[in-house]
Parts: structure tokens; C-alpha cells; sequence
């Protein structure tokens, strides 16, 4: 290494330092399309990216669901569509896999059609 220059790790979320599992950013066997591939990650979660990182090594899931679950603005801008939702045996509401997408992070609240477990 040259002086200067920090260790990069392409497996390590640039943000927390934790394994990042992005199957983009590194040499582990995975099936099926990335996590990071379905998700928005906002310019205010990349802006703290170290510029050597930048479009190298993936910000890790949990990042991106803290940075959700604690930003300033209220997540009332989505809307919710026709086909987003149905209401189960129970009269419970339950959001489609394609709701979940477009709203763009895991709320972690276990929700039966998340595509990010």
C-alpha cells in the first residue's frame, strides 16, 4: 500500500465498516439478484462515502435502514396505489411485495411480503 492510501475492502460497508454482503462487490457465492439491486439508497446516506469508495464498495443494509428509520422527513410523500395492499382472512392490511420495493428499504418489522429478508 502506498502511502497515503487507506485498506479498501469492497466486502466492508464504507459507512459502519460491517460486511456489506453485496454479491456486486465481492468474490462470495450468492443466488439471485443483490439486496442492494432493489433498494434506493438516498444522496444523504452516499454523501459521508469516502470518494476512493464511491461506486467500489456497497453501504451495508443495516445503514440504510437506520438511515430510513431516522431521517427528518416523514415517509408520507409514498403514495399508496391500487394493487398495493389487500386485507387478509383476519381484516388485516398487508403491503405487496411491490409496495415494499417501491418504497425502497426494509421497515424491519418482519412484513409478510418483504423482498429484502
Amino acid at each position: 500500500m502506498k502511502s497515503g492510501e487507506s485498506a479498501f475492502d469492497p466486502g466492508k460497508c464504507p459507512l459502519c465498516g460491517a460486511a456489506n454482503h453485496c454479491q456486486l462487490c465481492t468474490a462470495d457465492a450468492y443466488k439471485g439478484p443483490c439486496w442492494c439491486a432493489r433498494v434506493q439508497i438516498p444522496d444523504e446516506l452516499l454523501a459521508p462515502v469516502p470518494a476512493e469508495m464511491k461506486n467500489r464498495a456497497c453501504i451495508c443494509q443495516m445503514c440504510v435502514t437506520y438511515f430510513h428509520r431516522h431521517r427528518s422527513t416523514p415517509h408520507t410523500d409514498l403514495k399508496i396505489l391500487p394493487g398495493d395492499f389487500y386485507f387478509d382472512l383476519g381484516g388485516r392490511m398487508v403491503f405487496t411485495a411491490e409496495y415494499h420495493l417501491r418504497r425502497g428499504y426494509c421497515c424491519g418489522n418482519g412484513c409478510r411480503h418483504c423482498p429484502y429478508q
